[in-house]
C-alpha cells in the first residue's frame, strides 16, 4: 500500500512539473477581447485592441497585426494614408462606427492615397485579403508586388488613379467584385503569376491605348463588365487563358484579344459590341471561341490568326460587323503538326466583305453554319477560301450574298 501511495505521489509530481514546463514554453498571449482583430475609427485615439478603444490610423493597426490570419477592421470615414501590407492579414473596410455591421455601400471607408500607391501588398506564405474599401487619388489603387499564396481583392471601389486601378506584379490573386473607373492606365493588370478575375466592373480608362483588363499570366477572366475603354476591353497574353461570360463594349481597339501562340485559349459566352477593331481576336496553340455574341464592330467580328495548331469557332452569333464575320487565317504550323481550323454551327449575318473567311496552310472545315447577307449594301461572299488551305465544306446555308462561295487559287474542297 505504501509503495502504491509513493508511486502515485511521484506520478502526480511529475505531471505538475510537465504542466509547468509546458506553460513556461508558450509565449504569453495578448489579453484583449477579440484576439486577432484590430479596430480603426476615424478620429479615434485608442489602442486598436477592442471595439471600445479603436485607434485612428489604419497603418498603425496593420503594424500591430503581426500574426498570420490577424484582421484589421476599419469603420466608415476618410483616411489620408498610404497603406503597406507585408504579411498574411485581412484588411476589411465598410464597417459602421460600432463594428456591428459591414456594408461598404452604406458605410464607405475611403482611403485617399495622395498620389502614391493607396495600398501596397507584399505577402509570403500566408493568404491575405483586402475588401470593402473606396480607394482614390493614388498611383495604383492596389499595387501587389508579390503574393506567394492567394491574395483576395474583393468588393473595393477604385477611382481617379494616375496608373492602374489594380496592378499585380507577380502572384496568385483572386480579384472579384471590384468597381474600377477613371484610371489613366489599365483598370486591372496582372503581369505574372496566376489570376482569377471575376465579376468586376471596369470603365472609363482614360489613357490612350490602355486596356480595361490585361492579364499577362495564366488567367481566368469571367463575368466582368468592361466598357468605355481607349484600348482593348480584355487583353490576355503570356499564359493559358479562359475568357468567359464577359460583357465588353465601346472600346477603342479589340473587344477581346488573346495573343500568345504557345498556350491554349478559350473564349466562351461573351457579349461584345461596338469594338473599335475586331470584336474577338483569339490566338494560341489551341483556340476555342464558342457561344459568343459579337455585333457592330469596326473590323472583323471574330478573328483567329497566327501559328495555331487547332482552332474551332463554334456556335457564335456574329452580326453587322464592318468587314468579315469570322476570319480564320493560319500561318505555317510548326513541324510535325499541321494546323486545323474552322467554324461550326455559327450564325453570321450582315457583313460587308464576307461572312466566313478561311486562309493559310492548314486544314479548314466549315460545318452547319447559317450565313446570311441582307437586302441592302454590299454583302460580298458568304464563304471565301484562300489557297493553299485544304477545306471541307458541309451542310451550310448561304443566302443573300453577292457570291455564295469563293475559292481562290484552287484549294481542295468538297
Amino acid at each position: 500500500m505504501k509503495t502504491r501511495l509513493f508511486l502515485s505521489a511521484v506520478a502526480l509530481g511529475l505531471g505538475l512539473v510537465v504542466t509547468l514546463l509546458l506553460s513556461l514554453s508558450r509565449p504569453a498571449s495578448l489579453a484583449r477581447a477579440d484576439p486577432g482583430i484590430y479596430y480603426v475609427r476615424e478620429g479615434a485615439a485608442g489602442d486598436c485592441h477592442v471595439v471600445t478603444t479603436p485607434c485612428g490610423s489604419v497603418q498603425y493597426a496593420i503594424n500591430l497585426a503581426t500574426t498570420p490570419g490577424d484582421e484589421v477592421w476599419v469603420a466608415t470615414g476618410t483616411y489620408t494614408e498610404n497603406l503597406v501590407i507585408t504579411r498574411g492579414i485581412s484588411l476589411r473596410g465598410g464597417w459602421n462606427v460600432s463594428f456591428t455591421v459591414q456594408a461598404p455601400a452604406t458605410y464607405p471607408t475611403t482611403i485617399d492615397g495622395r498620389g502614391g500607391y493607396v495600398i501596397s501588398v507584399t505577402t509570403g506564405a500566408n493568404p491575405a485579403r483586402v475588401e470593402g474599401f473606396t480607394l482614390r487619388n493614388g498611383n495604383d489603387g492596389i499595387h501587389v508586388e508579390s503574393a506567394v499564396t492567394t491574395l483576395v481583392l474583393t468588393g473595393n471601389l477604385v477611382y481617379s488613379t494616375t496608373s492602374q486601378g489594380i496592378e499585380v506584379v507577380s502572384g496568385t490573386v483572386w480579384i472579384e467584385g471590384n468597381a474600377i473607373y477613371s484610371t489613366t492606365k489599365e483598370g486591372i493588370k496582372v503581369n505574372a503569376g496566376n489570376a482569377t478575375v471575376v465579376r468586376n466592373v471596369v470603365h472609363d480608362v482614360r489613357g490612350a491605348g490602355q486596356h480595361g483588363i490585361r492579364a499577362q499570366a495564366n488567367s481566368i477572366v469571367r463575368g466582368n463588365q468592361v466598357y468605355r475603354i481607349t484600348g482593348r476591353g480584355i487583353d490576355a497574353r503570356g499564359g493559358t487563358a479562359v475568357i468567359a461570360d464577359n460583357l465588353v463594349y465601346d472600346t477603342g481597339d479589340d473587344g477581346i484579344r488573346s495573343d500568345d501562340t504557345s498556350t491554349g485559349v478559350e473564349v466562351r459566352g461573351n457579349t461584345v459590341y461596338r469594338a473599335g477593331n475586331d470584336g474577338i481576336d483569339a490566338r494560341g496553340v489551341t483556340v476555342l471561341v464558342a457561344g459568343n455574341v459579337v455585333t457592330g464592330c469596326t473590323d472583323n467580328g471574330i478573328k483567329s490568326e497566327g501559328i495555331g495548331q487547332w482552332v474551332r469557332i463554334e456556335g457564335n452569333w456574329v452580326l453587322s460587323n464592318a468587314t468579315v464575320g469570322i476570319a480564320i487565317r493560319q500561318g505555317p504550323p510548326p513541324t510535325p503538326y499541321r494546323g486545323q481550323g474552322g467554324g461550326t454551327n455559327n450564325v453570321v449575318g450582315d457583313q460587308v466583305s464576307s461572312s466566313i473567311e478561311l486562309g493559310g496552310t492548314g486544314v479548314g472545315f466549315v460545318y452547319h453554319n447559317t450565313l446570311v447577307g441582307s437586302g441592302v449594301g454590299t454583302q460580298g461572299s458568304g464563304l471565301a477560301i484562300a489557297s493553299p488551305l485544304a477545306a471541307t465544306i458541309v451542310n451550310n446555308v448561304v443566302v443573300s450574298h453577292t457570291t455564295g462561295i469563293t475559292a481562290v487559287a484552287g484549294p481542295r474542297w468538297s
